[in-house]
């Protein structure tokens, strides 16, 4: 495990917003990361912004819990949580954006949101995920983390005790590092090369050719009304692993495959709301539940196909690479 952290700035406000700062600084904790920063009050407070700004200039990423509100002003007219996002913008911080898009909790003025309108649309043009509920925020925060991780990385922080083990390291240290390095390069090589070898077996998916029963919930929508629908799909385990495996290349969480799986049986998921509700012309938020997802592992994980990580991301087998490979140059 890397002895590197990353540190990430939480800016949000504070009234309607505290249980969802909890879970968005679970998920920082949660991809071993340092959540910094306070909540802004509902009335003025500069010197919370102060103290929020050394947050910043000290935080590898920044990310944006938006509510409902678009909350008190600075002494320049504009949000706290505003402010922050344009000196984020100005420090050059990777930043993330977690926009609430469902009721108003509480009622607030025609100001009010106007002005977080004209601010949600300025973070519209950068990364955004939305959330309506509390499982919807976990699961944004999740995946929003992961990829601004991928996609902007960072060295991070390493704790000053462990720091003196790197500065220890010569030139001269370095240099035999390096050849070394080199030859495990060119042995690794020569292994490659010898006849079989990388050839793994492939995942045989003869030895469960038991449907899976993919138990799901989602919103339906028809002449601007919605309805919660519960659903299953029997699907064959080797077409969910198709559908996996490009993503499984690499290790990914599990908030990122449900996301995966969702988005490929979207067009089922509305012929059944069709067929179940007449009329409905879209379906949105389909969660596979856990107690499917779970069978789902453990079967991929009993053909040797999938494999975890420390963190319990996913990613390929041997196994299942090769098995991947030729699934998709069958295509």
């Amino acid at each position: 495990m890397s002895d590197s952290r990353m540190m990430v700035m939480v800016a949000s406000l504070e009234r309607h917003l505290s249980k969802e700062r909890k879970i968005l600084t679970e998920a920082i904790a949660g991809q071993n990361s340092i959540p910094v920063g306070l909540a802004y009050p509902p009335i003025p407070a500069n010197y919370i912004y102060k103290l929020n700004q050394q947050a910043l200039n000290d935080a590898d990423y920044v990310v944006l819990l938006i509510g409902s509100e678009y909350g008190a002003l600075t002494d320049k007219g504009v949000g706290y949580v505003h402010a922050t996002f344009a000196a984020a913008q100005a420090a050059r911080k990777p930043i993330l954006s977690l926009i609430y898009e469902g009721e108003a909790a509480q009622p607030t003025d025609s100001f009010d949101q106007k002005r977080l309108k004209g601010f949600v649309e300025q973070l519209k043009t950068g990364c955004v995920f939305y959330w309506h509920d509390d499982d919807s925020l976990r699961d944004s925060a999740e995946r929003g983390l992961e990829f601004i991780f991928e996609h902007h990385p960072s060295t991070g922080w390493i704790k000053a005790d462990l720091q003196p083990l790197v500065a220890s390291v010569s030139a001269d240290d370095q240099s035999l590092i390096q050849k070394l390095k080199t030859q495990v390069q060119h042995l690794t090589h020569k292994v490659q090369s010898l006849p079989g070898h990388g050839k793994a077996e492939k995942v045989d998916f003869s030895k469960d050719q038991r449907l899976l029963n993919l138990k799901y919930q989602c919103n339906a929508f028809r002449e601007g009304r919605l309805k919660q629908l519960d659903g299953q799909l029997g699907l064959p385990l080797q077409a969910l692993f198709d559908w996996l495996a490009p993503t499984l290349l690499s290790p990914v969480t599990e908030a990122r495959l449900r996301a995966v799986i969702a988005i490929r049986i979207q067009e089922a998921v509305l012929a059944e709301a069709k067929s179940r509700w007449p009329g409905s012309h879209a379906v949105s938020d389909i969660k596979v539940q856990q107690g499917s997802f779970d069978e789902l592992k453990i079967r991929l994980r009993a053909l040797n196909a999938i494999a975890f990580d420390d963190h319990g991301r996913w990613f390929l087998t041997p196994s299942g690479e090769q098995t991947a490979l030729e699934l998709s140059e069958s295509h």
